[in-house]
């Protein structure tokens, strides 16, 4: 079975996710006691329904409160059924919390920022395999918005081979891999060790420079036959941009994409507006974002 840390990482992806009382109560007293002194938790709005237990066949039973003193619910087989005060308490994450825990775990420079309002923020940088990384935290990339939430976010598209947590869902879109962005579950890295939040940087450290010597590593030139080819392609990946946006993120205007599709001389390999067009086109690197 999957830790308390685990657990709720992995509810955190469901919008208006909460964390109900008999869910915490299978927990250790040290873990559920860890995730509400770190601020992980933070007390949510108490529960509209809950399961039975009062009969062989568990069903979710709306709370009813306007029948006495005591909240109850109601069971076909036993009728209305008095629960516990205590039962009705849940918990959410706290992202802005983990966010700093997170910072902190990591011995990251910089104070952390909002970067998209309850969705990314910056948590700072430091020195991976020789190189200033910097790191964010996500939130919420499975949903139907994830790409929206990505092109608002300039902070994080500007940031070249960053570090992306997220509590556990990655997105599908490859849009968010572009850049070389390096995402990771928190669900498999974060841990609790006696009572503190750890992360261990050294465990993910090869995998970063795999990712950034991949975006730094020389390009090579497109042939022209395959040009075209590869425009379709990119704007097909990138929920069928259109050629004025391509434009846009290369930094070059449309003469100069038509010029360097058909090979001429004007937009010669090499060349800086070739080069921002390959790099966008390959990679996926913006030069300006939106």
């Amino acid at each position: 079975m999957d830790n308390a840390l685990q657990q709720i990482l992995i509810r955190a992806e469901l919008e208006g996710h909460a964390i109900g009382f008999d869910e915490a109560q299978q927990w250790s007293a040290v873990d559920g006691g860890a995730l509400v002194n770190l601020g992980i938790l933070r007390p949510a709005d108490d529960a509209e329904y809950l399961t039975c237990d009062a009969c062989d066949d568990p069903h979710d039973a709306e709370v009813i409160r306007d029948c006495g003193h005591d909240p109850r619910i109601y069971c076909p087989d036993v009728g209305l059924y008095r629960i516990g005060a205590d039962r009705l308490r849940q918990w959410e994450v706290d992202f802005v919390r983990l966010a700093h825990l997170l910072s902190g775990a990591l011995g990251l420079h910089g104070v952390v920022q909002e970067v998209t309002r309850g969705r990314i923020w910056l948590l700072g940088r430091r020195q991976v395999t020789n190189r200033t990384a910097e790191f964010f935290l996500a939130h919420g990339l499975s949903r139907t918005d994830s790409l929206d939430v990505l092109r608002t976010a300039a902070r994080l598209q500007s940031s070249p081979a960053p570090i992306v947590f997220v509590p556990d869902r990655l997105p599908e879109h490859a849009e968010w891999r572009e850049n070389g962005r390096l995402l990771l579950r928190l669900s498999e890295w974060a841990q609790l060790e006696n009572g503190a939040f750890t992360l261990h940087l050294q465990a993910f450290e090869d995998l970063h420079r795999q990712v950034a010597d991949d975006l730094e590593g020389p390009l090579q030139a497109t042939p022209e036959s395959e040009r075209d080819a590869l425009i379709k392609r990119f704007c097909r990946d990138h929920n069928n941009c259109t050629v004025t946006q391509i434009c846009f993120w290369a930094n070059v205007d449309r003469g100069d994409l038509s010029r360097w599709k058909n090979g001429s001389n004007l937009i010669p390999d090499g060349g800086e507006r070739a080069l921002r067009i390959e790099r966008l086109l390959q990679r996926g690197y913006k030069t300006r974002t939106e």
